[in-house]
């Protein structure tokens, strides 16, 4: 008898449950039959037989809602994670151009605030000058008003339009120092009193 004539001899009987084509010739000429329980089933490494179990269809589709549910674990198992590190990877990303963009307005000359220009403890202001008023004073920075050089660059002489004559000092590009301590030096040298010093009024 073959496997698919057993098949079709269980599958008449209601109360059959399970069937395999017996081996015990060798050629699989037998059918057996279980119209009960299964009961003392075991795993056999070679030269086992099959068993064909019949179960009722409810129980196949609610197995198979068991694989798609555990399908969509995994899913979001996989999903949550990456989605997890692709966020994170955002906000570092926003986070490292948003602090070198501060970082970038706080090195350049001229993006101060108004609070950067005066110190907390300061009592008095400087007196700032446009780029313009300052080239105009200078003959655009003449080697002929040149009156030396300093730690952050050289020194021009400059006369204002109302005929008032200032010292510039230039930043220069190759200065290793940074802004802030370019301003505490002018502030240095706006509070410096000696006999071979004067303020202009």
């Amino acid at each position: 008898m073959t496997l698919v004539e057993c098949e079709k001899i269980c599958k008449r009987n209601c109360s059959c449950i399970a069937y395999t084509n017996s081996n015990i010739s060798g050629t699989g000429s037998g059918c057996l039959l279980w119209y009960g329980d299964l009961v003392d089933i075991r795993t056999v490494p070679q030269n086992g037989d099959t068993l064909y179990i019949r179960v009722p269809h409810s129980e196949i589709e609610s197995t198979g809602n068991i694989k798609r549910s555990g399908v969509g674990r995994r899913r979001i198992q996989v999903i949550v994670p990456v989605a997890f590190v692709v966020l994170i990877t955002l906000v570092s990303i926003c986070l490292f151009y948003r602090f070198n963009k501060k970082k970038q307005q706080q090195v350049r000359p001229g993006n101060e605030s108004k609070s950067e220009n005066r110190s907390g403890d300061e009592d008095f202001e400087l007196p700032l000058f446009g780029l313009s008023v300052i080239l105009e004073a200078t003959n655009n920075f003449s080697l002929n008003n040149k009156l030396g050089e300093g730690g952050f660059g050289p020194v021009y002489k400059g006369v204002l339009e109302d005929e008032k004559e200032i010292a510039v000092k230039r930043l220069a590009k190759t200065s290793t120092q940074g802004l802030h301590e370019f301003k505490n030096e002018v502030i240095s040298i706006s509070r410096l009193q000696h006999r071979n010093l004067c303020k202009n009024f």
